[in-house]
């Protein structure tokens, strides 16, 4: 009986557990000019445009994402500034997580890196 108890203890101390655990995955989805021309860049590696100057890259975050979080969007020297947030559901209507958008000044190249509290989630896309 007692290890029934702690059993169930421990099953609702890691249900109810808060987070930076919650966020399964953040990725940048695509790159766009100011004009609002722009690539989806997944699944990519190099964009295929030159984004000098101004543009904005939007970043998928899936899972809970707390009021809290220090997201910083990076490309080269050039730090993202947060404009929008748009939810993603999945086909059942079920919220999973988040699409933002930031908006990046002076960009010349180089690695767009996401990262969250600190944690680097994604660093794979170079932008020309």
């Amino acid at each position: 009986m007692k290890k029934l108890i702690t059993l169930l203890f421990l099953i609702n101390l890691n249900l109810f557990a808060v987070g930076s655990n919650d966020i399964k995955e953040a990725f940048a989805i695509g790159m766009f000019h100011s004009s609002g021309s722009g690539e989806k860049v997944q699944n990519k590696k190099v964009t295929e445009d030159n984004y000098d100057g101004t543009c904005f890259s939007k970043i998928a975050i899936l899972g809970k994402l707390g009021n809290n979080l220090n997201i910083k969007v990076r490309i080269g020297s050039s730090i993202g500034t947060y404009q929008t947030k748009a939810p993603i559901y999945n086909a059942k209507n079920i919220l999973i997580g988040y699409e933002l958008t930031f908006v990046h000044e002076s960009v010349t190249s180089g690695i767009l890196e996401v990262s969250i509290d600190g944690r680097i989630y994604d660093s794979k896309l170079y932008v020309k």
